[in-house]
Order: structure tokens, then sequence, then C-alpha cells
């Protein structure tokens, strides 16, 4: 038509040479956000170590146990016993369980309970009225290993191999109670433990 002008070259595509490729655009920002996810991942960790230096190690903290002298005083005037347990506790034994324990058809038994490094355990149980049955209950129904002796006295050694329980029964009673050492301890700590025990104060 007169009087319009057409610019081809503004409409004509012009295809593109062959074996060339328009550049992929660049993927903006990847290298930064991995920076931060590493520097962020460092400040946490860092701050893990940092709070964990703080916190005391379970190995290095003191513990007292209960107060058995005390409880063994208390058992003392209410049963009308004279109970033991090891005087003076060595460095590094805990006492933990300190009571009078009382199951059915077995007969009153106090009971204290020792923990020793290595995760050793060793314990006191003794009962005015022991029967055969108290005795495998308390020795877990041990073998006997002969015997020993003990400043005097005359002491059965009993094993369990299932659960390593050394047992060492005194052959005669101790200030009227019948006595057993018992737990998982080499023999001469469970010796050690028979040759400390006294009776407990009343007063």
């Amino acid at each position: 038509m007169d009087g319009v002008t057409v610019d081809e070259t503004a409409t004509q595509q012009h295809p593109q040479e062959p074996g060339t490729q328009q550049p992929a655009p660049k993927r903006r920002g990847m290298r930064g956000n991995a920076k931060s996810m590493i520097i962020s991942m460092l400040v946490v960790v860092l701050g893990v170590i940092g709070w964990n230096a703080l916190i005391p190690r379970v190995n290095k903290i003191d513990r007292e146990g209960v107060d058995v002298a005390a409880i063994a005083r208390e058992t003392n005037i209410s049963l009308k016993w004279q109970v033991s347990y090891p005087q003076p506790a060595p460095k590094g034994w805990i006492p933990a369980n300190v009571r009078v324990i009382r199951f059915q058809n077995q007969p009153p038994t106090w009971q204290a309970g020792y923990d020793l490094p290595d995760s050793k355990y060793i314990a006191v149980q003794q009962t005015a009225e022991p029967t055969e049955m108290w005795v495998k209950h308390q020795t877990n129904y041990a073998k006997p290993q002969g015997t020993v002796q003990v400043d005097g006295a005359e002491w059965t050694k009993l094993y369990r191999s299932s659960n390593k329980q050394s047992s060492l029964v005194r052959k005669d009673p101790l200030n009227g109670l019948s006595t057993i050492v018992t737990g998982r301890g080499e023999w001469s700590e469970l010796q050690k433990f028979a040759s400390l025990l006294k009776p407990a104060k009343t007063s």
C-alpha cells in the first residue's frame, strides 16, 4: 500500500549458524549460598565443642553416697540388731544401696552395697533368721569354690559364672547375724571387704 514502509530487518529472524548454541544463563548465588552454609555449620560445630568443654565429665564428679552410718544406726535400733559395714571404707568405695530388704517368704536382710572403681560392686547381706533358701537367694545359686580364712574367720567361696557373681559366706555369725559378702569383684576385693566389716554404732 502507498505511504507504508516496512522495515524487513526488524521482522526477519536470522537462523543461527550450525554448531553454535546460546550460552546457558549463569546461576547466581550458588557459590555464595554454599559458602554461607559451610560457615554456619562450622559455627554450630564450634559452639557444640565449646559447650561440651564446659560440661563436667561424670568420671570427674565426686559422689559422697548415702549416709551408711546413720541408716545402720537406725536399723540397729529398730530391729535390735548389730549390723556391720566396711569401716573405714577405702577411697573410691561409695555406699550406694544401704537399706533393710524385705521380700516375701524371706527374712529381713540388712544390705550395705558399695560401688567400687572400674564399675565393680560389692555388698554385705546380713540377717538374724537365715535359711538355706536365703543363702541361695543372696548368692544367686552359686557353686561352692572352697574356703578362705579372713582375719581368723572361715568363709565359703561361691561363684556363679553366668553373671560373674562372687560370694563369701561366713561360717559363724558376725555379732549374731549370718553374713554374706557378694558382688562383682576380685576375690581379693571381697576378702578385703569382709576384713573391714565392723558393727555400726547405736549412738
